[in-house]
């Protein structure tokens, strides 16, 4: 038999093994756990009695726990799980007769839960939960009683340690889904009045002290002792009654008696630590009536202070002021918006504080917070409410500096109740668009809404009602939630038919819900909008519900909806939520550093963390030593040295990282470049090594803002490091986008208990909205017949009776009655007159009839009133039940996510993330948190950061650098005001520097000291001011100077004031300065001239958001030719209107604004960012000196660390200077000859040449293209020289030669001779070689080609006749040609032409795969068997070789061309054919071979861009007609708004104004424009006219851009002649005028003189009661109407033909109105009347085009005989 003396013995690891010395198991502690070493795993962890071996790790650059094991499914664990389940579950007693086996029940249950996965530890613990668990659990306590002390120790261990471990298993405590379960077995063991707990605790004591009296090992009762630990932990955490009983401190004091301190377990201490201070907590609540805080110590002076609630000795200040920051809710209440006591508000000195230690840590953090958030919100709440009560007052809408910003929309409606099965209750209201915007037409007001970002999904708002009542709401998302189909119908035939009838209902629902979905844009006078309650109770719903009511009944309540742009609700309530549970549960760790009550003297000393402190625990440094193994132990001596020789962090990162390793709460400050993000990757990858043999489960990695922590997780990945998660779904990376913690939850399946507990939820969930829904419907209802009639049948019978009758006769018969409105309409008229008015309570018991007339009206509202408080208490009841059953859901989508993240190494979140996420990451058991960019993150959001389970916290960051991000600046330590507030000191800041009065003493911390960004001679500017132990690293010396620039550090000097408030900016009190705009506009402009900084190397700071904005529209108009790092698209397709392809641009450069060549931002958003170059805008300039913004040396900070390679400032030192630090600056620029009135560059090409700027127009006089006033010395391409201004190589590149190419000089010689050609200029590098134009009759010798060209060969006009020798490339090919002569920028073959270097297109030695490719599809010849001579190859831009022949046919050049022969017989090209007929470009011919388009072949360039230019101009055909047809309808509606037969009560007024202002004779003459302008000032305040005005600007801009000069062809006719004229070529261009849109201009035409005839016709109308006569000026409208009617007959419209003649009629009549300068018979008279003859004619010859028109000549000729004029 073999030996078994190498296996740990099970009993003993258990805790007690009864064989001692004859066991044939090891009791060697260093023993090998065998289920450690077994599959399922040691379940003990650091508890365990016997070793657990380190395993070794195969890549030393991986964390040791990357093969973590998965949990092994119970069928392979054990096969007979199932029936020892059930076996488990028939141990307990069916009757009272049986007597249980308590051991070997909770033995049992432990062995069956730890060998098993999810869904088995839920069915235990479940069952544990129940009826007979429970009644297990009260046997085993009544059994304890009863255990005499020498059986004490076996029951303990067999019986009361086995169910502590049950309760305690660590995936059992850590689960979502089991919490409720489990508290519902704490609970019961707790007992009344903790009678349970008590009796089973003691005798957990007792049977440890027996232990030790009996001799039993340390470790056999610190494995028992943790388990029961931790039971006790939960048990105190959820019975707040726990904490007043004495008993619990004895039993846990009697506890930690019996092991040693040394031997217990680090997890056991801290339980301990946490229970003794829970129950100390209770001890030291008073036992009466709450005490008054008294003063002890030595004798202070203190002014008194304000305490909140009951503690006041004014009383509380509203129903919202507590002393327990646990019963204040996260919102303001109505009396708090009113109330004008200031907050109390905890100052940083805890004397004067209500409460002392964590508690008051809390409530300072959590009261700041809230007040920080919502501070601006409650006044900008409370003005409008005074705004609503006396309309004189402003409205909420304020511009004080701490204002919220708000939007107000006004005269609000609420219209009715919703409710959505995923959203809940939803309440749909509408108010009054914005003024600006209610002529407009739908898709305008849609754009404005979309654009001005109002009103967006999640925006916080708030209900305001002039009676005082504030409801807060959420905006959410109109679209209703489609109905979930059934995977599976019913095979019963009605079932199914039931089913069917009940998706088609929800079907309906749902397209009725879209259909009445609201908008913000549909309605032009109103705005609708959908809310969701923040908070719903009875009351906010009693009073909605009688105000929809009010709403359709004309009330007079008056109610706004107040918008907060800048408040999102989710990044302040979860964290002072998580504030609230942290001060119930008091579980933050780390108290002792945070928050002493007996602050120490000197620096603390702090412990390392607690999985570190077990024994045999060292740190191994392997992934930071090069591989080599280091062992780190935080209590024992290390060879620094070793380290330093093994790692390439530097002298201060490896004190930092052995810091980090070394204390519990770890701070690490790195100054700017000093590579804080590098050394914080080398912890974590250091600390995941190690996290199996510390078990310190995934580390939390915090960071303030998304960008961030995508920057630390992408370090982390690319690393190699595995099992990463990232929290939230804002991450702008493509590298994490699969790591999302919603997608991988999904992943995760349920257990079938979970499954069949979702589908239950799910039924409960959809009943409670069902009876939603009706209680919604009734109360959308509330006041009708049905909901009145129901109501008092069942509340008032007596006045149901009276009101409306019985139901039915004695007889049976039924009664008809009247009408609900004839029945309470004539009840509430029927009263006597009567001025009596009795109390409500004597109405109920008088009859209806002899109520007077104000007590019936009183009686009614008193019925509605409380039906919609008995309807809102039962919907308050629906929805809570709904709550419940939605949180019970969750909880299943979290325990996903809980295993999710249990898998993981690395879990990353932002800090409001972090807090949103907080139930899932309380579950994680995370012992390690790392969190980045510390200084910059508010103590609130740093201290939810600090889960229970943390044992390890390492913050890092720079105090030095931004502090957070405050709102409200009252509370900013650098204002006087808020010093003692303080809330923008991060926790970081506060440990580092504790503020002096508090007498805490500093923390310990570490700074990293080499930076590795900066210039020497830029970080000298903060080592001297901020860190003066600041070092460079070498390479930072090694940076290149700054092209175009003299200094690469410089402060351009000037004192152009700032500019001034600028009433039209939502953020009022933000600066700008205009010169610095210009000037740093033009200095980047310059910068990126230069060629070789991309988008990302240079940036603009300014500290001001106007400035910024001011800065971009500057930018963004200006275009500059940048370094790119993409291809370029093909040229024609950026330009493919010109004549000829240009040379293909290199692929680096491309054309973009200046505003998308650099980054933009301000100071506050560019902390953790760098850049080449860096421009500074400094903004202020003013006589007071106010820095602003940048006054305090944070930011200054900031602003002056962000540059690598050069800094520009620009700025009025002056008013920097009265700022101590940029007072320092000035001084050290000064002395170093960085700071002056001129800037000074640098040509690159010419750097003698010094060039000093001082405005932004030197840059254009001086430096015109980023270099000197000199002209280029380089040549172009084709060898021209550059004809611009000196500049860099990517701008000469971008340089289009616009000469035209000289012929090469050809030699003619004999047979045997060679003919030598080369080019006339030199070929540069990387330029093509362009042959000579002239036919070369005899053989051709290029010499040296390889070395002329680098690139391709282009030949311009005939192939040579004979065979072509290129010397060196010994290519014997025939060139390939076109056939006709060509500008030097066009080059007459593609891509793919015959390359110099590699001739693979030679007939003879070429490449064998294009030789035998096929080039004639027509007879199936191949390249190498075609004549080139005969008939040329093109090469389409696809690489594809065609005959000239076959690509002619495939694109149908017959169609386009006319063809002829030349002198030899061939066939080419004589003329293009003229024809208007549209080319589509969806049939535009490709590639016959691959289908790709053929564009870059100058021989079909005609099709190509004729083809586009049809496309544009059927976009422009579209575009007209899309904006015409709204016009023409607007015009309908204004020439009905002036019809005899619509009365306005505005024509009095107008005609009462217009004989006031027409008292002189009135002269419209001149322009038609003038007399329009004249009648608009004088009609401007009636609406009627105004929209009529609005109209003709509206068709006189869309006649503009209509206009045939407009359009597509005439614009490439401009273009061409413009080109034609600066080369200098002859020759004239035709078209044919038919292909121009005309039909838009002339309806434009008739529509502006239908609206000026409208207009002047209604002025004349209503100005005919003024004495004064009206002289006017027909004649250019008249005109007008001739060209217009010219024009159609030319173009074929006789409809607009017609209009023409007609309105030259009316205008006539109009003057024959006001002037008798037109008598019967006159010239003009006769005229018209011809003009109605002719149109009679027309619309007798095209009836069908000019239907309707006859009846308006009537009209007009009914008006000449009359001498009137109709409006109509």
């Amino acid at each position: 038999m073999a030996s078994t003396k190498h296996l740990s013995c099970n009993n003993l690891s258990n805790g007690h093994c009864k064989f001692g010395r004859k066991c044939k198991y090891s009791h060697d502690p260093t023993t090998a756990c065998s289920p450690f070493l077994s599959r399922k795993g040691c379940l003990k962890a650091d508890d365990c009695y016997f070793a657990h071996p380190k395993q070794p790790a195969t890549d030393s650059n991986q964390p040791s726990h990357q093969t973590r094991k998965t949990r092994v499914p119970p069928s392979e664990v054990d096969p007979d799980y199932e029936a020892r389940f059930r076996k488990w579950i028939f141990l307990i007693p069916r009757n009272n007769r049986q007597v249980p086996d308590i051991t070997l029940f909770f033995k049992t249950g432990y062995q069956l839960l730890a060998a098993s996965d999810a869904s088995g530890q839920q069915r235990l613990i479940k069952k544990l939960a129940t009826e007979e668990g429970l009644n297990m659990i009260k046997t085993l306590v009544e059994a304890v009683d009863d255990q005499h002390d020498d059986d004490c120790h076996s029951f303990f261990e067999g019986a009361v340690v086995p169910l502590f471990q049950i309760l305690t298993y660590p995936d059992v405590a850590s689960s979502l889904v089991l919490e409720h379960p489990l508290d519902t077995v704490y609970n019961f063991l707790y007992g009344p009045g903790g009678r349970r707990g008590v009796i089973i605790f003691r005798f957990t004591s007792k049977a440890l002290l027996h232990a030790v009296v009996a001799g039993d090992s340390d470790t056999n009762r610190n494995s028992a002792l943790g388990p029961c630990v931790a039971a006790l932990e939960r048990l105190v955490d959820l019975n707040q009654g726990a904490q007043l009983q004495q008993v619990f401190l004895s039993i846990v004091e009697s506890v930690s008696a019996c092991v040693e301190p040394s031997d217990m377990s680090p997890d056991s201490r801290r339980r301990l630590d946490k229970i003794r201070l829970r129950v100390g907590l209770g001890s030291l609540m008073p036992s009466a009536a709450k005490a008054k805080p008294v003063a002890t110590g030595k004798a202070t002076f203190t002014l008194s202070t304000d305490l909140p609630g009951e503690l006041s000795s004014k009383g509380p200040r509203h129903d919202n002021d507590h002393e327990d920051i646990d019963d204040i809710q996260i919102l303001p209440t109505a009396q708090e918006i009113n109330s004008t006591r200031l907050e109390y508000l905890p100052l940083n000195n805890a004397k004067n504080s209500h409460l002392a230690g964590l508690p008051a840590l809390l409530d300072r953090q959590f009261r700041l917070l809230r007040e920080d958030a919502i501070g601006g919100l409650r006044d900008a709440v409370r003005r409008e409410i005074a705004h609503l009560t006396n309309a004189s007052l402003p409205t909420g809408q304020s511009g004080s500096s701490n204002a919220e910003r708000t939007h107000v929309h006004e005269n609000l409606r609420l219209q009715r109740w919703e409710v959505d099965r995923r959203k809940g209750i939803q309440l749909v209201v509408d108010f009054e668009q914005p003024r600006h915007i209610t002529q407009s037409g739908e898709l305008a007001r849609k754009e404005w809404w979309e654009s001005s970002r109002r009103l967006q999904p999640t925006s916080l708002v708030c209900i305001v009602a002039s009676s005082g009542q504030i409801i807060f709401c959420l905006v959410c998302d109109p679209e209703p939630t489609a109905p979930i189909k059934r995977r599976q119908q019913p095979t019963d035939e009605e079932a199914a038919q039931a089913a069917a009838a009940e998706e088609e209902a929800a079907e309906a629902e749902y397209q009725r819900r879209k259909m009445e979905m609201p908008t913000l844009h549909k309605q032009s006078h109103r705005a609708a909008v959908m809310l969701t309650i923040v908070e719903t109770n009875c009351e906010h719903v009693a009073w909605i519900s009688r105000h929809l009511v009010s709403g359709r009944s004309g009330s007079n309540a008056k109610m706004s909806l107040v918008e907060f742009p800048g408040v999102l609700l989710p990044s302040f309530e979860p964290t002072l939520k998580a504030l609230q549970s942290m001060s119930r549960s008091l579980d933050l760790p780390f108290t002792d550093y945070l928050a002493p009550e007996a602050p120490e003297l000197g620096t603390l000393d702090v412990a390392p963390p607690l999985y570190a402190q077990k024994q045999r625990f060292a740190f191994n440094l392997s992934p930071i030593a090069n591989g080599k193994t280091l062992e780190f132990s935080p209590t024992k001596p290390f060879d620094r040295a070793l380290f330093r020789d093994n790692t390439t962090l530097d002298e201060a990162q490896q004190s930092a990282v052995l810091h980090a390793l070394t204390n519990s709460l770890a701070l690490i400050q790195g100054p700017p470049g000093t590579g804080k993000s590098y050394t914080g990757v080398s912890i974590i990858k250091t600390l995941l090594h190690n996290g199996e043999p510390g078990d310190i489960g995934p580390i939390i990695c915090v960071c303030y803002t998304n960008h961030a922590l995508d920057q630390l997780l992408e370090h982390l990945v690319k690393d190699g490091i595995k099992q990463v998660v990232r929290i939230g779904s804002r991450s702008k990376s493509e590298l994490l986008k699969d790591i999302n913690l919603r997608d991988l939850a999904q992943e995760i399946q349920l257990t079938r208990d979970e499954g069949q507990e979702k589908y239950q939820l799910y039924q409960q969930l959809n009943s409670a909205i069902d009876e939603m829904e009706d209680l919604l419907n009734a109360l959308n209802a509330l006041g009708s017949k049905e909901s009145l009639k129901a109501y008092l049948k069942e509340s008032w019978p007596r006045h149901y009776k009276q009101l409306f009758g019985a139901d039915k006769e004695e007889d049976g018969f039924t009664l008809v009655r009247h009408s609900y409105k004839d029945l309470v309409g004539s009840w509430l008229r029927g009263a006597e007159p009567s001025d009596r008015d009795l109390p409500e309570s004597a109405l109920h018991e008088m009859s209806l009839d002899k109520m007077s007339a104000s007590e019936r009206q009183r009686l009614l509202s008193r019925w509605i009133g409380d039906h919609a408080k008995q309807l809102a208490l039962e919907l308050e009841s629906a929805l809570e039940s709904y709550t419940e059953t939605r949180d019970e859901l969750d909880k299943y989508y979290q325990e996903q996510q809980r295993r999710a993240l249990s898998e993981a190494y690395i879990v990353g979140v932002t800090t409001s993330g972090l807090a949103k996420n907080l139930a899932v990451l309380r579950h994680l058991r995370s012992k390690v948190m790392v969190c980045e960019e510390a200084g910059e993150v508010m103590e609130a959001h740093t201290l939810t950061a600090l889960l229970p389970s943390v044992e390890h916290a390492i913050l890092i960051g720079d105090h030095q650098q931004l502090r957070p991000q405050v709102k409200n600046y009252d509370l900013c330590h650098d204002n006087p005001r808020g010093k003692h507030l303080a809330l923008d000191i991060s926790l970081f800041e506060r440990l580092v520097e504790p503020a002096h009065g508090t007498k805490l003493p500093p923390m310990p911390f570490s700074r990293l000291k080499t930076q590795r960004r900066m210039h020497p001679s830029i970080a000298e500017l903060i080592r001297r001011t901020l860190y003066v132990d600041l070092e460079d690293h070498a390479t930072v010396s090694d940076y290149p100077a700054v092209l175009g620039m003299k200094d690469r550090l410089f402060w351009l000097n000037h004192d152009k004031r700032e500019d001034g408030a600028d009433p039209t900016q939502a953020q009022s009190d933000s600066k700008s300065n205009s010169f610095e705009v210009s000037m740093v506009s033009a200095l980047a402009s310059h910068l990126v001239r230069q060629g070789t900084y991309a988008a990302e190397d240079i940036a603009i700071l300014t500290p001001y958001v106007r400035q910024l904005q001011n800065l971009r529209r500057s930018l963004s108009g200006m275009f500059e030719v940048v370094m790119n790092d993409r291809d370029t698209d093909a040229l024609e397709e950026q330009e493919p209107l010109k004549g000829a392809r240009p040379a293909p641009l290199p692929s680096s450069i491309r054309k973009t604004t200046l505003a998308n060549a650099l980054r933009i931002a301000t100071v506050d958003n560019f902390q953790g960012e760098e850049a080449k170059i860096i421009i500074l805008s400094f903004v202020r300039c003013n006589a007071e000196g106010k820095c602003g913004f940048l006054r305090t040396s944070n930011r200054i900070n900031v602003a002056l660390s962000r540059a690598r390679h050069g800094m520009y400032i620009i700025g009025d030192a002056q008013t920097a200077s009265s700022v101590p630090m940029w007072a320092k600056i000035v001084g050290i620029l000064d002395l170093q000859g960085n700071i002056g009135d001129r800037l000074t560059l640098c040509c690159p090409r010419h750097p003698d040449d010094l060039i000093e700027v001082t405005t932004p127009d030197d840059f254009a006089v001086f430096s015109p293209e980023g270099g000197c006033n000199k002209r280029c010395t380089s040549r172009l391409q084709c060898g021209h020289a550059c004809p611009n201004k000196c500049h860099s190589e990517t701008l000469h590149e971008a340089v289009h030669c616009l000469e035209r190419m000289a012929n090469v000089p050809h030699l003619a010689v004999g047979p045997s001779q060679h003919a030598t050609t080369a080019a006339k200029l030199p070929a540069m590098a990387r330029n093509p070689v362009l042959c000579a134009a002239n036919l070369v009759k005899s053989n051709a010798f290029t010499p040296v080609v390889i070395d002329a060209a680098m690139s391709l060969v282009y030949l311009v006009r005939r192939s040579v006749l004979r065979r072509a020798r290129m010397d060196t490339a010994k290519c014997h090919a025939r060139s390939p040609a076109t056939g006709y002569p060509a500008l030097c920028d066009v080059l007459s073959v593609s891509r793919a032409a015959i390359s110099a270097q590699q001739h693979v297109f030679c007939q003879i030695c070429g490449d064998e795969a294009i030789k035998s490719s096929m080039v004639d599809y027509y007879e199936a010849l191949t390249y190498e068997e075609i004549d080139l001579d005969e008939d040329p190859c093109m090469f389409p831009s696809c690489g594809h070789v065609i005959t000239r022949t076959n690509l002619d046919q495939h694109m149908e050049m017959k169609e386009y061309y006319k063809f002829g022969f030349d002198g030899v017989g061939r066939e080419v090209i004589t003329a293009a054919k003229v024809t208007s007929a549209p080319m589509s470009v969806t049939v535009q011919k490709t590639c016959p071979a691959c289908r790709a388009p053929i564009r870059n072949i100058n021989r079909y360039s005609r099709i190509a861009r004729r083809a586009w230019i049809d496309e544009a101009t059927k976009k422009f055909i579209v575009w007209a007609n899309s904006n015409f047809v709204p016009m023409a309808a607007r015009m309908a509606e204004v020439e009905a708004q002036f019809q005899p037969n619509v009365a306005s009560a505005g024509d009095q007024e107008l005609k009462k104004r217009l004989k006031v202002h027409i008292v002189a004779p009135l002269s419209l003459e001149g322009s038609s424009e003038s007399q329009i302008r004249k009648i608009y000032n004088l009609t401007k305040s009636d609406t009627r006219y105004k929209d009529a005005f609005r109209l003709r600007t509206r068709i006189t801009d869309f006649l503009s851009r209509v206009n045939e000069s407009e359009q597509p062809f005439s614009r490439i006719y401009d273009l061409v002649q413009d080109a034609k004229r600066h080369r200098g070529v002859e020759g004239s261009m035709t078209w044919t005028p038919d292909v121009l849109q005309t039909r838009n201009r002339l309806l434009a035409t008739v529509l502006l003189i239908r609206c000026e005839y409208t207009i002047m016709a209604n002025f004349l109308k209503m100005s005919k009661g003024t004495a004064a006569q009206i002289n006017i000026d027909f004649r250019e409208r008249q005109n007008r109407c001739k060209g217009l009617l010219e024009d159609a007959k030319v173009r074929n419209q006789p409809a607009i033909e017609v209009e023409g003649h007609v309105f030259w009629a009316r205008f006539l009549c109009l003057e024959r109105g006001v002037s008798d300068a037109i008598p019967d018979g006159s010239s003009a008279l006769l005229t018209a009347r011809e003009h109605l003859q002719t149109a009679r004619e027309i619309c007798t010859e095209y009836q069908g085009q000019t239907a309707g028109m006859l009846s308006e000549i009537e009209d007009v000729e009914k008006a000449l005989r009359d001498s009137t004029f109709y409006t109509s």
